[in-house]
């Protein structure tokens, strides 16, 4: 007999259906949220990136600026040199032996300052070419180091042994330089010293390129180079141009010059530059001893002329130095570039 009721499979069949639809439904929503999770997190990094590059690009355009400021700086400075003292020109006369020039550059700006090395102590030339002590340099040496640890009293004193150890430094030969007329810290340092240090290296025996070199030189450290380097050289003939020497470059030609006579040295200068060494002696204070003390290490006319010149470029917080030594030809009236770094 047929049943008068409807099959009761039916209605699970549906309810089958259907859940496995919505199933499938939240399956596939799920999936649609993870690719557009995964796609707004690369969209993200992608943002952060570009981000990123952008500021990048935003700083290397800002330093650029900045490094064209110091190289602008540069120019201005080998123009300054050029023409520096020529024929028919008072350009500089009368001014102190370290200029100091701040100019705009564009949206950037630039702060250079010259300073002639012809005014400074050699520290290649603490020996005559046949290898015997340059005596009255290297006094003169010593006493500039007594004079910069006077000024800087709070600081650890800069001893004497910097002096001979420089000496071994430069020379040619391996035999350890001892300065008898120097009552302490009076040996110098060859290979056999710097071969235990940490890590060992060799002794240069050959002139320094740059001053910086001396952080190399036994006894020398960060501290006493940095208070030593305004002073110091690597090129010129080793006289000082008594029309660029600096104040405590002054007081170290003789210590009959005290800090009196040498600032009216200055004062006379900055009038009218000196023309003839016989001009000293109208300087009140200035004694024959102290004219034979400081005849042959100082000159008016340089048979080169070199000139340190340290250019800042600043753009917003971004800063580029560049360093150069530049050397003048009087004659062709031609600056060539020595040494340059940034």
């Amino acid at each position: 007999m047929k049943s008068i009721f409807p099959s009761q499979s039916r209605p699970n069949v549906r309810f089958a259906e259907v859940h496995l639809q919505h199933r499938q439904d939240g399956f596939i929503l799920v999936v649609v949220l993870a690719a557009v999770l995964a796609l707004s997190a690369l969209l993200f990094g992608f943002n952060q990136t570009a981000r990123i590059s952008l500021a990048k690009t935003e700083s290397f355009h800002r330093t650029e600026q900045a490094r064209n400021a110091a190289w602008g700086g540069l120019q201005v400075a080998l123009a300054v040199v050029r023409d520096a003292n020529s024929p028919g020109s008072d350009r500089w006369a009368g001014q102190p032996p370290t200029s100091r020039i701040t100019l705009p550059v564009g949206d950037a700006n630039c702060a250079v300052t010259i300073t002639p090395e012809n005014g400074l102590l050699n520290v290649n030339r603490l020996q005559v070419p046949d290898d015997r002590l340059a005596r009255r340099r290297i006094d003169q040496f010593l006493r500039l180091i007594d004079l910069v640890n006077r000024r800087h009293r709070d600081l650890p004193p800069i001893g004497y042994g910097v002096v001979p150890a420089l000496i071994d430094w430069v020379d040619d030969d391996d035999e350890v330089t001892i300065l008898d007329f120097v009552q302490r810290d009076n040996t110098g340092a060859e290979n056999d010293y710097y071969q235990t240090c940490t890590p060992p290296y060799a002794c240069r025996n050959g002139p320094l390129d740059a001053v910086d070199e001396l952080l190399y030189v036994k006894g020398m450290t960060l501290e006493n180079l940095a208070r030593l380097r305004p002073f110091l050289t690597c090129v010129g003939d080793g006289q000082i141009d008594l029309n660029a020497a600096p104040r405590m470059i002054l007081e170290s030609l003789s210590e009959q010059i005290d800090p009196a006579l040498a600032e009216m040295i200055l004062r006379q200068r900055e009038l009218r530059p000196f023309t003839t060494l016989a001009q000293l002696r109208s300087i009140p204070g200035m004694t024959d001893g102290i004219c034979r003390d400081i005849q042959g290490l100082v000159t008016l006319t340089p048979a080169q002329r070199f000139y340190r010149i340290t250019s800042h470029g600043r753009f917003g917080e971004h800063k580029c130095t560049i360093e150069a030594l530049l050397q003048r030809n009087p004659q062709a009236r031609t600056v060539d570039i020595v040494q340059y770094r940034e």
